[in-house]
């Protein structure tokens, strides 16, 4: 029996997590994992290659440790940072003859809007449809089996990334000694962190890392809108550490043990001792002083986020909001989400056994992206087992100005091409063999995302003892996008 597995790899601003997943009735099963921490990475880009590679091959041998399965092909997660969503549409046409609808029509739709939107600095990272039509008649979401007579079309986005970023990673991804089988946008991978509800209704996906903040939203099962910042759960920390004149590691540890983001619901009992930094003598604070710290912070963040929404006129979140990330592990975080808004909120952990932690969000979803499309496209999923050795060139950045990624993909279709050859080469050869041995026994094995303002937050005391108008300013815009997001 064949064994079909999905490895994706995350290359976050803390650490580069790899996830191995299977298809599992409508979801994934995850096998195994990986996640190391590194200081390569920052907000989304990487800043030492050498760091970058040598955590890309240690998670990626974690994960095959965990799971059992020997890793040299990955899908890859590009964030949304320095990204553009565009819409656009395509049709081919059939000129009277009955055709029955596959996923090579399909395919050949989103390649020619792939092409077509190429042009300057950007890079196509991912395109996904919205909906097909077939001969003007009938909108679906999967045209596959349908016949058609005129013409089929697709209404798709086109999501692009900065050419740089992206030839960066994949340079680094390749030096580690993988092979990138598809390269999939965080801005498509949160749909699948919602429910089909929330995509239906309108939902907004906010994902708090260390050091980038991204969020998309989603209305009528797409995506419309995604978008960055350059902050997260690490600014936090710098803020702690000035405030109580603590070291980052410390004030780290402190964040995730004893923080709490919403400071009326935070603890004011249980005393904390803070190492000092030039002191051999700590200090002494309760969760709630540390609560003071964060709360502003978080929401500062989030109010970032409301008022880019705002710029794009969403002002109604029927579907709620959805956090996650890292960063979603503080407490207090959905409380204080809340507190400023009228629509519901959930914190997203995902629930496969072993990956059961926000970071894991993104990179899980990146498996399920590689799903659908191999799905849609009528793609076989990646064979680990697969002994057969082929020989593949890509495109090095000097050949690939007009199409960085045309050998990329043309070599995934070639390679999925070869597996169903010989997967039928295979079965015809068992068959015919059956057939001249009949009654033989004949035994076979088959191994098959800081803020460019100077705010500084000086000590404990003086954060404690901050003007009522900046607490009043702060309630005034809780109000202001309460009221706004009703």
């Amino acid at each position: 029996m064949k064994e079909h597995y999905y490895v994706a790899l995350d290359i976050g601003s803390s650490s580069v997590k790899t996830v191995v997943g299977e298809k599992f009735h409508d979801g994934v099963n995850i096998i195994g994992i990986g996640q190391t921490f590194t200081d390569g990475i920052s907000k989304g880009m990487i800043t030492d290659f050498e760091l970058a590679k040598s955590a890309i091959k240690d998670t990626v041998k974690k994960a095959s440790i965990s799971s059992g399965v020997e890793i040299d092909e990955v899908f890859l997660k590009m964030p949304i940072t320095d990204s553009e969503i565009k819409f656009s549409e395509e049709s081919i046409r059939f000129g009277g003859e009955s055709t029955e609808i596959n996923g090579e029509h399909i395919e050949s739709l989103l390649e020619s809007l792939r092409e077509k939107e190429m042009a300057g600095d950007k890079e196509v990272v991912t395109v996904f449809p919205v909906h097909f039509i077939v001969d003007d008649l009938h909108e679906v979401d999967d045209p596959k089996e349908m016949v058609a007579t005129q013409s089929l079309a697709v209404r798709a986005g086109v999501i692009l990334t900065n050419r740089t970023l992206l030839i960066n990673a994949v340079k680094c991804v390749e030096e580690s000694g993988l092979t990138i089988l598809d390269v999939y946008s965080d801005a498509v991978n949160y749909g699948h962190v919602l429910t089909d509800a929330e995509i239906e209704l309108g939902g907004v996906v906010i994902d708090i890392g260390a050091d980038l903040t991204q969020y998309a939203y989603f209305e009528r099962g797409a995506l419309k809108y995604a978008s960055s910042i350059p902050v997260g759960g690490n600014l936090i920390t710098n803020d702690l550490t000035e405030a109580f004149n603590m070291p980052f590691d410390h004030a780290e540890k402190v964040k995730n043990q004893y923080g709490h983001a919403f400071f009326d619901m935070a603890n004011d009992e249980d005393v904390i001792r803070l190492n000092q930094i030039n002191s051999e003598n700590a200090i002494e604070v309760t969760p709630k002083d540390l609560a003071d710290i964060i709360e502003l912070r978080v929401e500062e963040l989030l109010l970032d986020v409301f008022e880019d929404l705002q710029r794009q006129s969403i002002t109604k979140v029927s579907g709620g909001f959805v956090v996650t990330g890292g960063t979603a592990n503080l407490l207090g975080i959905k409380e204080l989400m809340q507190d400023m808004v009228s629509e519901k909120v959930r914190i997203h952990v995902p629930n496969q056994m072993g990956a059961r932690k926000p970071e894991f969000s993104s990179v899980i979803s990146t498996v399920s992206s590689g799903i659908s499309f191999d799905e849609l496209l009528e793609y076989v999923t990646i064979d680990n087992y697969d002994t057969a050795t082929e020989t593949i060139t890509s495109e090095t950045p000097e050949d690939a100005d007009s199409n960085f990624f045309s050998g990329l993909f043309k070599n995934r279709k070639d390679k999925n091409e070869a597996v169903n050859q010989s997967s039928e080469s295979k079965q015809v050869q068992h068959e015919a063999s059956d057939e001249e041995v009949a009654g033989t026994p004949d035994y076979e094995e088959y191994t098959e995302y800081s803020y460019d303002g100077d705010e500084k937050v000086n000590d404990a005391k003086a954060e404690q003892n901050r003007p009522k108008e900046s607490k009043d300013l702060g309630g005034y815009m809780k109000k202001l996008f309460k009221n706004l997001f009703e």
